[in-house]
């Protein structure tokens, strides 16, 4: 199965940012030289251009390495998910719904977001990827677009791209069936936020296994309502030089 979700965040829905720069995906599935070429195709025809992936899966995702086809080029691989991310939530309001979701992990996991941002502000060009690229994935891009000034609508069409690959991730993360109902109070915690994780949290939040617009539409509004991104994140560790490196790099 090919690498899901892949697209340059600048061309898959007009966001106005450099092509070849920030790249975005599902997380690799039997990688082969055919999904290395598409990569390469992204990045100006120089896969060797790609300086860093950042890996925002649970510890109880990783797959081996995954992403040997990369690291054997050179490519710096960073696990990122593995403390004080958003999996680690332990426990979720009964019925909530994804946009509300969202909202939680931008108020409970503010310093983990900062710390990835900043981690790819330092490490352009990127790719970044979660289990499905829709939830974490989602939010991040959505954290970067807002610090470097891209329009609200444009970030929504992004992340609402995903909803074509939707069937194929579901298919390579083995959700195909409809899954039970279950309390997220005693789901374990990747389970939550991550479809790859369990099937069990899925019929306890509304959406998570589509990529509805109300979702990233409520986590922007809450966004805006904390001052935006880059008051948020530089409040809990990102730096200005940060920012600074992310708008230079991406918008000029």
């Amino acid at each position: 199965m090919p690498l899901l979700n892949l697209r340059d965040v600048a061309e898959g829905a007009g966001t106005p940012v450099r092509s070849g720069m920030l790249l975005r995906s599902a997380q690799p599935h039997r990688l082969t030289a055919a999904d290395t070429d598409r990569l390469a195709d992204l990045l100006g025809g120089q896969l060797e251009g790609l300086r860093l992936v950042a890996d925002l899966r649970s510890e109880a995702e990783l797959a081996g390495d995954d992403w040997a086809l990369l690291t054997d080029l050179g490519v710096r691989v960073t696990r990122l998910g593995t403390s004080g991310s958003p999996a680690d939530l332990s426990a979720l309001p009964p019925g909530i719904d994804l946009g509300d979701l969202y909202v939680l992990m931008l108020d409970h996991r503010t310093a983990w977001f900062a710390s990835v941002v900043a981690e790819i502000a330092d490490g352009l060009p990127a790719l970044v990827h979660c289990a499905a690229g829709k939830d974490r994935t989602g939010l991040v891009v959505a954290l970067i677009l807002d610090l470097v000034g891209v329009d609200h609508e444009a970030i929504v069409r992004d992340y609402a791209a995903t909803v074509t690959h939707l069937p194929q991730i579901m298919t390579m993360l083995g959700l195909t069936t409809p899954p039970p109902a279950a309390s997220p109070l005693t789901t374990p915690p990747p389970a939550a936020l991550s479809p790859a994780a369990s099937v069990s949290v899925a019929g306890a939040v509304s959406g998570l296994l589509d990529a509805p617009e109300a979702a990233i539409r409520t986590f922007l509004t809450a966004l805006d309502a904390r001052g935006g991104a880059e008051r948020l994140l530089t409040a809990h560790g990102l730096t200005e030089g940060h920012v600074q490196r992310l708008r230079a790099a991406l918008v000029g």
